[in-house]
């Protein structure tokens, strides 16, 4: 791993901690009720929706829906390894399950519903935000997928879509109240960990793969033996 790229993750790993155990300790950051409302000023009905809408995404149905959309792509495709690699994003939700369970930091305001077991834990615990975890993953890794793979317009195109939803994401958590803007800050800055530790082990497979198969003048390209 290049020196540079170690540093900055754990300057990052360093931030998560102190947010996270600020988080734990004290029910709000001094910056979060100003956060909040200077968000509600800009309540409209077209800025209802748009954050509405970006919300909506990050649902369990809506993101499972996601997720096995970009799993089928990449399975027409035959790119095996990429669509394991997009359900793995759905790690992100352990990981919150984890981080909630751990920090058991309260909502800006109680969630409503019947949900249970990891569900329930997701519901009841403001830190860190779910919804922002999964954006982060689920499309930075795609848009990183998109810029191996793609050319063009398709490419920036795609790109350009995940990285509006990653913006949008955490403003929307906050302008709804579901989230403080230090859970939102903490989810960005964890999410983009958890993306790069995907990054460096899907990099790993894709070398191992490479491996796997060994060049023989006479025969050409065949696996390597077991």
């Amino acid at each position: 791993m290049n020196r540079k790229i170690a540093l900055a993750f754990m300057l990052l790993l360093t931030f998560a901690i102190a947010l996270s155990y600020a988080a734990e300790r004290l029910t709000v950051l001094p910056f979060d009720l100003k956060s909040y409302h200077e968000l509600q000023e800009q309540a409209s009905p077209l800025f209802d929706k748009l954050m509405q809408g970006v919300s909506y995404l990050g649902e369990p149905a809506t993101a499972t829906t996601l997720v096995v959309i970009a799993m089928g792509i990449f399975a027409l495709r035959r790119q095996w390894l990429e669509a394991a690699f997009m359900l793995a994003t759905t790690s992100s939700v352990l990981l919150a399950f984890v981080l909630k369970e751990l920090i058991h930091r309260a909502r800006p305001f109680p969630i409503a519903g019947n949900a249970s077991g990891l569900f329930q834990s997701i519901n009841q615990y403001s830190y860190p935000s779910g919804h922002v975890l999964f954006f982060v993953v689920f499309f930075g890794f795609l848009a990183y997928l998109s810029w191996m793979q793609l050319a063009g317009r398709l490419r920036m195109v795609i790109i350009a879509v995940c990285a509006v939803q990653i913006v949008l994401i955490g403003p929307s958590r906050v302008f709804l109240g579901a989230h403080w803007a230090s859970d939102v800050i903490g989810s960005y800055t964890i999410g983009a960990m958890w993306m790069f530790i995907l990054v460096l082990t899907y990099q790993r497979a894709i070398r191992w793969k490479d491996h796997d198969f060994r060049v023989d003048p006479n025969k050409g390209m065949t696996q390597r033996p077991l």
